[in-house]
């Protein structure tokens, strides 16, 4: 992700909200050398930590709790932050967020349009993330043209992260 936002201007887009899973230190490293190629010291950028939607080997049943507490940090993150996009891949926090900015559009609060990169690795397939988020984003790319024939409003976009 953070290859795809090394090209971004950031005059342009001067607000930045990056959301991360509370474990997660390597993207809070990269998101700070990112970051860092900036020349002036002014820090337009905000870093929300969030809980896990689902760890890795959680029981099933227990999902849906940590789910809710994910939601309920998302939420209050774009509700303070409102972000006039939404580019994710990848894990399950980025559901949770496709799905908080697909509620903000249908309470009329603002229009958040989501593009969503799926990983690499998936070749043939969506990844679970993926089949979730394809109904809801404004721009759904894959990185393999096989996909685009199970999931037609795909765009191919090949080596992209």
């Amino acid at each position: 992700m953070v290859r795809l936002l090394s090209g971004v201007d950031f005059d342009r887009y001067c607000q930045r909200l990056y959301i991360v899973g509370d474990t997660d230190v390597i993207s809070l490293d990269q998101i700070g050398m990112l970051e860092s190629r900036r020349d002036d010291e002014k820090e337009e950028y905000f870093v929300g930590r969030v809980p896990r939607s689902r760890g890795v080997g959680q029981p099933w049943l227990t999902t849906p709790i940590s789910v809710l507490q994910c939601f309920g940090q998302v939420a209050r993150l774009m509700y303070q932050h409102l972000p006039d996009a939404v580019l994710c891949n990848g894990p399950g926090n980025c559901v949770v967020v496709c799905v908080v900015a697909t509620i903000v559009r249908v309470l009329g609060v603002k229009r958040i349009p989501i593009i969503y990169v799926e990983s690499f690795a998936r070749v043939n397939t969506l990844s679970l993330s993926g089949k979730i988020v394809y109904m809801l984003a404004d721009r759904f790319i894959v990185q393999w043209p096989d996909i685009l024939q199970q999931y037609p409003q795909a765009e191919y976009v090949p080596n992209l992260v």
